[in-house]
């Protein structure tokens, strides 16, 4: 509670003045002090935990959404980044005429860039809301959101550009099928198919007729 106490202070007259509204300031300084001095009187001394918890949650109640405005602001860059950079890598797989990616159905490649584009439109609309926002209103959209739409574009693109190339088909023989005008290989003879045919006679022998 007495960590607390100091270290929020501080914050609200430097990293986190932009973050505060001047109502929630007022608000929480004042419960702050209150905190402070029941925390350093009899009464605080003698308190429960329990006591101590329900003071602390108060002031939580208040900074904790201020806080969160400033990581939000130190942190949705870095989350938009990773999130354009999914859809860049996805996108371009999808439209590469790659030869990896060519037995991939057409329609299935086209959801993808779809995929993208929506996902897209969305960061880049939220971003332009977001720049009109002040600072001290929660944020438009959050770091985990921007992570989410991140997941969600890999799961979804993911399964159909890793799509293994179909096997070649096999005659029930286990042998390839040869391709059309190809002449099939013939099969290799036994030495005894061989032999046989050489002891074999060529043809009747004529018979004299008298």
């Amino acid at each position: 509670m007495e960590e607390y106490i100091y270290d929020m202070r501080g914050k609200l007259d430097t990293r986190y003045a932009a973050y505060a509204q001047p109502q929630e300031k007022e608000s929480l300084l004042k419960l702050l002090q209150e905190s402070e001095d029941w925390l350093y009187s009899d009464e605080g001394d003698d308190a429960t935990k329990s006591a101590y918890v329900e003071r602390l949650d108060a002031a939580k109640k208040i900074g904790d959404p201020i806080s969160a405005r400033y990581i939000e602001t130190e942190n949705r860059s870095g989350a938009a980044a990773q999130l354009r950079e999914a859809l860049n890598l996805y996108g371009s797989q999808a439209a590469s005429e790659d030869e990896k990616y060519a037995h991939i159905d057409a329609k299935d490649k086209q959801s993808i860039i779809e995929k993208v584009a929506t996902i897209q439109k969305w960061l880049d609309d939220s971003i332009a809301k977001q720049s009109e926002r002040p600072k001290n209103v929660d944020p438009v959209f959050t770091c985990a959101e921007a992570l989410k739409k991140r997941d969600e574009i890999t799961y979804f693109a993911l399964p159909i550009l890793n799509r293994p190339k179909p096997k070649k088909t096999e005659s029930a023989s286990g042998t390839e099928t040869p391709k059309s005008g190809q002449e099939p290989e013939p099969t290799p003879q036994s030495d005894a198919q061989k032999e046989g045919q050489k002891e074999a006679p060529e043809g009747p022998s004529e018979m004299d007729v008298d």
